[in-house]
């Protein structure tokens, strides 16, 4: 066994050994009763979510133990190089064709527990005639076939299928000699492959052989003749007029590739047939990642639709796909297998993946001298990823010896260099949730927005040239996907930032800090706090545009214009802005702070000097302990939480509301526990 999968124990310990009837350790487990045939187990996870690290756990366990087969939708040729360059439309194929070669292929070797091998004689006729026959070269391009090329191509066929019994050698010679004929008439270049290329030729070369024993030709033949009806003729000239519907331009090849599945589906079936079931031979395991591509509907829509058969072994189908984790049941909470297979209305159970907590990264960091706070600081930028916090905890094995005393540890565990391909940590992470570079520098730019028209103001401010075109538009297109995980900014009535989901916005917004130079960064927030400049005086300044003065270093004018607000808004609503300036980014090294004209003002008026200057040494002692630790780079640091209590204490005792007593009491233990602005709670909320 692997690497622990923290919160995947139901479906390795219960969920997966019960379909199967075996544990991870070839132990026999009880088998689920599932009346209305097998399910399709589906798992919903966003990107680093784990879900290729638990499909590749589970094909490590069981591959020695049942027929299995593991593809990838989402790359070339689902994981096999085999298979990788082969297009989709070609008259000879399909992706659709090419997977259930692999998946039968796989299914077919010999297992060390299995006592027969499992054959697919169905499946192998229907992709022989697809694949392979062709009657001259002006079939691959769609045209009619002459019909005495038809005729022979199906007597051919029928006499090396027809023979049997001591004939058995002729039958392999005649075979042979029509798939000679066959790879001798195919044109060089057809689809761009050349004669003995291509998933074709391997469906041809191992589909074959599978045809000899004659009483498995006859089962395949009939099957077909039955499953045909809507074609004339015997089976054998039924299976060519499928193939013609196959390959007609413009033609719809879903039901035929639905055939196909058939196919695969009743070869499993009649394999596991009543014998194999009372002794309970474990079915197959496929294993399917990234089942959202557009295949992955072709596929598992007759896989689930198999689901309502009765009396039959399907095969066990665990499939991963991107997704809303929190729109379903999540994994963690099954907690009885039995009864989560036992009644499903579609034959689909579909399980959100777990988050992976602060006390499992603790544990995937192991027992080895590290600062406490790093798990808090890996699940700030993972954001319950598990494959994102597996790569932090892999960084700060790499850098925890070289690093020195004084560095600055999240700095030294974002920018840790890897040895692989030269990128920083982030660079690495990155690169997983956002594959496009086009995409990554983009957002990178577009995450200091707080909303959409600020986005669309900073591209078109600094992009004058480039008119909008989209790209902000696309950009919220893929940020708006199942893929994050959105978190409101308290106080804001449910408003959030451009880049919704936190750990990513942490992400780009240091990699923006990292690489942009401070008059680059100076332009950005200028850009994006212009947009929130106010019409009146300086009590109605938006939360949102000291927000970008803060980032600009600007902070005596953030502090005078806090202090005014004071006087002009509840103590939730002042808090709540509070919140929202600092969350500001902090800007990069060698920045320096520039004044500037703006409606920021002064301080107000209408109290006595003393008890005014107390509460603008209270504002800013808040702003500046408050800012210093929503700095992700920044672990819980006593003196300025305790500052921060200070702060709200003098705050209290100039104006006692309840809402000053709370945030004093809830506050400070908030942001021990490593809760950063804008998601400290105020009491009542207020207006950005």
């Amino acid at each position: 066994m692997g690497e622990r999968l923290y919160g995947m124990d139901p479906l390795f310990d219960g969920l997966v050994p019960g379909l199967v009837g075996l544990d991870r350790n070839g132990g026999r487990h009880p088998r689920v009763a599932t009346p209305g045939g097998t399910p399709v187990i589906e798992l919903v996870g966003g990107r680093c979510s784990g879900r290729t690290s638990l499909l590749a756990a589970l094909s490590a366990d069981y591959a020695p133990l049942v027929p299995l087969v593991r593809a990838d939708l989402a790359v070339p040729g689902f994981g096999d190089p085999f298979l990788a360059g082969l297009p989709d439309a070609r008259p000879d194929g399909s992706h659709l064709t090419d997977l259930l070669y692999l998946l039968s292929y796989k299914l077919g070797l010999r297992v060390r527990r299995s006592v027969q091998r499992l054959r697919f004689p169905r499946l192998s006729l229907g992709l022989l005639v697809v694949t392979a026959w062709r009657a001259d070269e002006t079939s691959m391009a769609g045209t009619t076939v002459s019909p005495q090329d038809l005729r022979r191509a199906e007597r051919r066929l029928r006499d090396v299928i027809s023979r049997n019994g001591d004939g058995q050698g002729e039958r392999r010679a005649r075979l042979a000699e029509w798939i000679q004929a066959l790879e001798r008439d195919l044109p060089a270049g057809a689809s761009g492959l050349g004669p003995l290329e291509g998933a074709g030729r391997a469906a041809l070369r191992t589909a074959a052989p599978r045809l000899l024993p004659p009483q498995v030709n006859r089962g395949a033949l009939r099957w077909w003749d039955d499953h045909l009806r809507h074609e004339q003729g015997d089976a054998v000239q039924k299976l060519f007029g499928f193939v013609r519907d196959f390959r007609r331009p413009g033609g719809d090849r879903l039901p035929l590739e639905a055939s196909l599945i058939a196919a695969f589906l009743a070869d499993i079936t009649h394999h596991y047939g009543p014998l194999r079931r009372r002794n309970e031979v474990p079915p197959p395991l496929i294993l399917l990642d990234n089942t959202h591509a557009p295949l992955g509907a072709r596929l598992l829509g007759p896989l689930r639709r198999d689901g309502a058969a009765k009396d039959v072994m399907g095969p066990v189908v665990v499939a991963a796909r991107l997704g809303d984790a929190k729109a379903h049941r999540a994994l963690r909470q099954v907690a009885d297998p039995p009864a989560a297979l036992g009644q499903l209305a579609d034959g689909v159970l579909r399980l959100g993946l777990p988050e992976l907590e602060r006390g499992d990264i603790g544990r995937v960091l192991g027992d080895a001298d590290r600062p406490p706070y790093l798990p808090l600081l890996i699940d700030r930028f993972a954001g319950g990823r598990a494959g994102s916090s597996r790569t932090l905890a892999g960084a700060a094995d790499a850098v925890a010896p070289d690093r020195a005393p004084d560095a600055h540890p999240a700095a030294s565990l974002l920018d840790a260099v890897g040895a692989d391909d030269g990128g920083s940590t982030v660079d690495r992470l990155l690169a997983v949730l956002l594959p496009e570079p086009a995409q990554r520098s983009r957002l990178a730019l577009l995450a200091s927005a707080l909303d959409v028209a600020a986005a669309r103001r900073l591209w078109s401010g600094l992009h004058p040239e480039d008119p909008l075109d989209g790209r902000v538009e696309k950009a919220l297109e893929l940020l708006e996907g199942v893929c994050w995980a959105p978190v409101s900014w308290p106080g804001t009535d449910g408003s959030v930032p451009f880049v919704a989901d936190p750990a990513l916005r942490l992400l780009l917004l240091h990699r923006l800090r990292t690489r942009t130079a401070p008059e680059g960064w100076r332009e950005i927030h200028q850009h994006l706090r212009s947009g929130y400049a106010p019409d009146g005086g300086a009590g109605s300044v938006p939360a949102a545009y000291l927000h970008h003065t803060l980032a600009l270093g600007l902070t005596d004018e953030v502090v005078r214009s806090l202090h005014h607000r004071l006087a002009h808004s509840t103590p939730a609503a002042w808090l709540a802005a509070v919140n929202i300036v600092c969350a500001a980014p902090h800007p990069p090294a060698g920045f320096e702070a520039v004044p500037v004209d703006g409606p920021c003002g002064g301080c107000g008026q209408d109290a006595p000097a003393a008890r005014d200057e107390v509460v603008h040494r209270a504002v800013a002692r808040l702003l500046e302990a408050l800012w210093e630790q929503s700095d992700p780079l920044n672990a819980p640091c006593p003196d300025r939480i305790d500052q921060v209590e200070s702060a709200l204490r003098t705050l209290y005792e100039h104006e006692p509301t309840d809402t000053f007593r709370q945030a004093l009491r809830h506050w400070s233990a908030r942001l021990r526990e490593g809760v950063q602005a804008p998601h400290l709670t105020v009491p009542e909320g207020g207006a950005r």
